[in-house]
């Protein structure tokens, strides 16, 4: 009997001791999950903002940004450079919106230009109603009314063109008649002012990029046009199909070179 009774009572003490072994576990485990989930909650309140120099790979700095706040970054610098700005692509095709609102991690490029004499012309060319795009016919003109005034200045490449325009005019920029290095709607550094929009993007021949695609004119009247150039850094479109050496010029583009323009009336 003895024996018997011993035995119940191991196997009791045996049941509780694993009772209670599980609810340490079970506790164990939901604590770790709160911290973790707490942990989650923490991390997604904040996103890391990653600056990387215009190679793309060299990292600059990272900052720490609370989630849905916009970020306030200084200007790098580099000598014998000067900063351009910042952009939200490697290749610097698109610039960062600094009031956008940081909602995930983001890569921020940097870009940087030198200076270079530009020692090219540049006209506009095109076609419209009005005299100097008429005359153009897309191009097959270059003369004085479309040539660009290239500024005095040992410091930017500066060109300028004071022209009146008809609406559904289009035109670009370009160093020839073949319409070398064109500058397109993409160049422009914006279509409004003062809540008026002056021009739009028409479009292009086949799959340019919205920078080779004409602008049309919005509003018909007389404008100063000025291009800002930055040679030096060009790139080109070598893995088009039908890129070559003695046609590189049409396959150019910048990510820096920017069209500005005022609008002096009809």
């Amino acid at each position: 009997m003895f024996k018997k009774r011993l035995a119940t009572t191991l196997a009791l003490a045996s049941i509780i001791v694993g009772a209670f072994g599980l609810t340490a576990c079970g506790s164990s485990s939901g604590s770790a999950s709160a911290d973790a989930a707490e942990t989650a909650e923490e991390s997604a309140g904040e996103y890391t903002v990653t600056l990387y120099d215009s190679d793309g790979k060299t990292v600059l700095d990272t900052v720490a940004v609370a989630a849905g706040e916009t970020v306030d970054l200084e200007d790098p610098t580099k000598d014998g450079y000067t900063f351009m700005g910042w952009y939200a692509t490697p290749e610097l095709t698109r610039v960062f919106d600094s009031t956008k609102a940081i909602e995930e991690d983001t890569s921020l490029y940097a870009g940087f230009a030198q200076y270079t004499e530009d020692t090219r012309d540049f006209y506009i060319v095109g076609s419209g109603e009005s005299e100097v795009l008429a005359e153009s016919n897309w191009g097959a003109v270059t003369g004085d009314a479309q040539k660009m005034t290239k500024e005095d200045n040992a410091e930017a490449n500066v060109y300028t063109i004071t022209v009146k325009l008809e609406e559904g005019d289009q035109f670009q920029f370009a160093m020839d008649g073949s319409w070398g290095d064109q500058r397109g709607y993409g160049y422009l550094a914006t279509t409004e002012q003062d809540g008026t929009t002056y021009f739009k993007n028409s479009g292009s021949l086949g799959d340019a990029a919205v920078k080779k695609s004409n602008i049309e004119v919005a509003v018909a009247g007389t404008y100063t046009f000025t291009l800002t150039t930055y040679p030096s850094e060009d790139v080109y479109d070598t893995e088009d199909e039908y890129y070559t050496e003695e046609t590189k010029e049409n396959f150019n583009m910048n990510p820096y070179d920017t069209i500005t323009f005022t609008y002096d009336g009809e």
